[in-house]
């Protein structure tokens, strides 16, 4: 079956129909490799309760040491490369399903979540979970008790609770939903600033205090990490990535690629191609 294909060349594979809310299946069994895809329109749990081996997300490599949990927000970029046969499950899940607390939590949500050995809470919820589905469950209320138990379990677990969530945080995350969503239409900072209703300064001290990255570096390294995936993924042509991007012409996107990897989209294409 052909995979269809975002507007920037990245396969996206879609797991669930339009109309339902949520999936509950078991870990494929299997350690053969995954090509960088993306997941459109949901959000995706993966526990694993066996395996090793990596998992890239959003260019960004993670150790798999079951016993874990691992996030994915929608239109994130991931692949597996398992050394070892993984078990466990996949909770897929629309916004539509969630609470507007359990939502708020997901947006500090880390991609990787470490599950103690000796604690089988998440395990056993996951697994009455994946029941009631299989059994034909329909109800989106309950389906809502169990992720909301799920996701406030999977917060406490997670080393990165914080015992107070300032509004900085909020923001700070929205306004990385909202490069994600827009960066290769426009980097004004105004633009992002307005659908925040905050000013750029506000949005640039609140950017600082986060990561310490000012707004323009984060619109910048979303391009860029966009440029490395479609020259590894795709075979599109240098100027056809750069108007994917939204630069005005290839001499642009090239020097912009040359100031931030030292390498040209070509030469970093040919590494990419032969690493490993």
């Amino acid at each position: 079956m052909h995979t269809p294909l975002s507007e920037n060349g990245i396969p996206v594979k879609d797991k669930m129909e339009p109309d339902r809310l949520v999936k509950v299946s078991a870990m494929k069994e299997v350690i053969k490799p995954t090509r960088p895809h993306r997941h459109a329109n949901y959000h995706e749990l993966v526990l694993l309760n066996q395996g090793a081996g990596f998992h890239d997300v959003d260019g960004h490599q993670f150790e798999v040491t079951a016993p874990e949990c691992y996030y994915l927000r929608p239109g994130q970029t991931h692949c597996w490369n398992f050394s070892s046969i993984p078990r466990g499950f996949v909770v897929l899940f629309r916004e539509e399903l969630l609470k507007k607390d359990d939502l708020d939590l997901l947006f500090r949500f880390p991609a990787q979540i470490s599950l103690p050995a000796a604690d089988q809470t998440v395990f056993a919820l996951t697994a009455v979970l994946y029941q009631e589905f299989r059994s034909g469950l329909s109800d989106p209320g309950t389906y809502r008790a169990y992720l909301h138990l799920l996701v406030t379990k999977l917060q406490q677990l997670s080393n990165t609770r914080r015992s107070l969530v300032s509004g900085s945080d909020h923001v700070f995350q929205r306004y990385k939903q909202l490069v994600n969503a827009h960066f290769s239409q426009t980097r004004d900072l105004g633009f992002y600033a307005g659908q925040l209703h905050i000013t750029t300064a506000v949005l640039n001290q609140t950017c600082k205090k986060a990561v310490g990255k000012t707004p323009a570096t984060i619109i910048n390294e979303r391009i860029l990490l966009e440029a490395k995936l479609l020259l590894s993924a795709t075979g599109k042509a240098i100027q056809e990535v750069a108007a994917d991007l939204g630069f005005a012409d290839s001499p642009h996107f090239i020097k912009f690629f040359k100031q931030n990897t030292a390498l040209t989209p070509g030469a970093y294409r040919h590494l990419a191609s032969t690493k490993g």
